[in-house]
């Protein structure tokens, strides 16, 4: 063999296991998947999905991260430190399209829809022995709003801005599940806004010890808020859902939304897609809440655009959605499942 034969084929060789090293990279590629504090449901949904990543072969290995909530885990989305979350709808639409909490900031961009996963309640907690009995009466108290960068802060504003109450009516914490929780125990705060799947653990281990009630949203108040933000629903937090909460409390409700980076492969939104939908992981039962993901409401509530992948999974199961492209940036769009 000549000397330029012999170089030939060593250059093959070495072309062909650097393809082959690409292709196992793009495979292998650890996920990392933003979540919340390590006391919310979002870091317990992420931790079930992460668990059940580590048995399947097709689907890559899912890092979960702590955040501070859906606000920060849009932000390090579109910077690049995740590549995938779990937001509340509501902080999607203004994050994406720089409106609402975000109209300074700008909008945060480079992400796209993969899927509704379940419906959240916002909750206002106050102790079952409290003299507080609606909403006006925190004017002048202490009350934990949720942590900064989070999408319980921006619907405890929403919801109070509703009633024409402002930060400066009272006193503000800004507090997670965990901490709010804690404080109420200690008499350090009055009420807490909290906007997760019920039951919610932090709140029914509080409630177990103290008794809590749920305060309600009137209906005017519901009113005003499902017709400025689309996203919210109105939603029943049934009596007893928590010890000490004798009756039921109407509120208004927002979908929690996995999300992905556009440049995330498609086939591994699909893989994960496949993960979420196939019914293996009993995301109910683990959490003891309400919260199973179903592919018939899947696309419910989601305010803007498809992942490819995403998209392509859809159409596998003959439902159409919008998908991301580059001139969807900033746009708020809706998609649904096919009558």
């Amino acid at each position: 063999m000549t000397q330029l034969k012999k170089r030939t084929v060593a250059l093959i060789i070495l072309l062909a296991f650097a393809l082959c090293s690409l292709c196992a990279c793009s495979q292998s590629k650890e996920v990392k998947f933003g979540t919340g504090n390590s006391e919310g449901m979002y870091y317990q949904f992420g931790s079930l999905l992460a668990d059940e990543s580590q048995n399947e072969a097709e689907v890559p290995t899912i890092t979960v991260e702590t955040t501070a909530g859906s606000s920060a885990n849009l932000r390090l989305l579109s910077q690049g430190f995740l590549d995938m979350a779990i937001v509340q709808a509501d902080t999607l639409n203004d994050a994406y399209n720089g409106t609402g909490l975000f109209s300074n900031s700008g909008a945060y961009t480079g992400y796209s829809a993969v899927a509704g996963v379940y419906t959240e309640a916002c909750q206002i907690i106050v102790p079952a022995d409290s003299p507080i009995e609606s909403i006006e009466d925190l004017a002048s108290k202490t009350v934990s709003l949720g942590e900064r960068e989070s999408g319980v802060l921006q619907n405890a504003l929403q919801v109070l801005d509703a009633y024409n109450l402002q930060e400066s009516d009272f006193t503000p914490e800004y507090l997670s599940f965990s901490e709010s929780a804690q404080a109420m125990k200690e008499g350090k705060i009055d009420a807490a806004f909290i906007t997760a799947a019920i039951p919610t653990p932090a709140v029914t281990n509080l409630a177990d010890s103290i008794g809590v009630r749920v305060l309600s949203i009137d209906p005017f108040a519901v009113n005003v808020l499902t017709k400025r933000h689309s996203y919210y629903t109105p939603c029943t937090i049934p009596a007893n859902t928590y010890a000490g909460q004798s009756e039921a409390a109407q509120t208004v409700g927002v979908r929690a939304v996995v999300v992905a980076r556009n440049d995330m492969p498609e086939d591994q939104v699909k893989s994960i897609m496949q993960l979420l939908f196939n019914g293996q992981i009993p995301f109910a039962e683990k959490l003891k809440s309400s919260m199973q993901p179903t592919l018939e409401e899947a696309t419910e509530g989601v305010p803007i655009a498809f992942h490819p992948g995403a998209a392509a999974y859809y159409a596998d199961n003959d439902i159409t959605v919008d998908v991301m492209n580059s001139s969807d940036e900033g746009k708020s769009v809706s998609g649904g499942q096919d009558d």
